[in-house]
């Protein structure tokens, strides 16, 4: 999919930042929705369906966090990503966006030109530029990242978004061993998330579900699937 075919949706009060990243973002082959308001946000959101919502922690109505979590429970937007780009950088504010359902969390004030580029870099990881179907056969697994479906033997398992992504992630490569800081930045687009016990709950989790053999952990280095 090409930037032209991508559409980006920026939710933030500054006026003067929306018409800048509208102009740059265009400049790219991007379409571009803009808002000011959270509730038409997100309608503007189920109405066209973006590829990436870019939005600030601090709106009126509702905030960023209610925001995030009204999209991820949009079962049409389960492909959209969202990144926060806001003025708060205490750890408890990312933390919550990333319990929020957040793809990245970019603290103001960035360069346009470098907002664009992680922007960019994140939609890399859109399930449109990414293998349709994962199999892994010696362990009956199958992945369907278009759909969001996992398959075990024949028998579908339901997971929530990021144990669905840090889990397809693994899959893609098996018996390889991926660090912490690799799966952070892949799943989360940040180092943040390497430092605190995020990933390891979201490992126990896939754990519940998969079965307690398939995920193997490296003590001091990161997480490998079987197979």
């Amino acid at each position: 999919m090409t930037n032209s075919n991508f559409k980006i949706l920026v939710i933030d009060t500054d006026e003067n930042f929306l018409s800048e990243i509208n102009v740059a973002l265009k400049a790219e082959g991007f379409i571009v929705i803009t808002s000011t308001r959270s509730r038409e946000a997100i309608q503007f959101a189920l109405d066209e369906l973006p590829q990436l919502v870019l939005l600030d922690l601090l709106m009126p109505e509702l905030d960023g966090i209610d925001i995030s979590l009204e999209i991820r429970n949009k079962p049409e937007l389960i492909n959209t990503l969202i990144v926060f780009h806001t003025e708060r950088n205490e750890d408890y504010s990312q933390i919550a966006a990333f319990n929020a359902g957040a793809d990245d969390y970019i603290i103001k004030p960035t360069k346009m030109r470098v907002l664009i580029s992680r922007l960019k870099a994140l939609l890399k990881r859109h399930p449109t530029n990414l293998e349709k179907i994962i199999k892994n056969d010696s362990i009956g697994l199958i992945i369907d990242r278009e759909r969001y479906l996992i398959f075990k033997d024949g028998n579908e398992i339901i997971l929530p978004r990021k144990e669905f992504e840090l889990l397809s992630l693994l899959s893609a490569a098996p018996r390889k061993v991926f660090t912490r800081n690799e799966i952070s930045q892949s799943i989360w687009g940040c180092d943040f998330i390497a430092k605190n016990r995020t990933i390891d709950v979201h490992i126990l989790k896939i754990r519940e579900k998969l079965g307690g053999k398939y995920i193997k952990t490296i003590k001091g280095v990161g997480y490998s699937l079987g197979g």
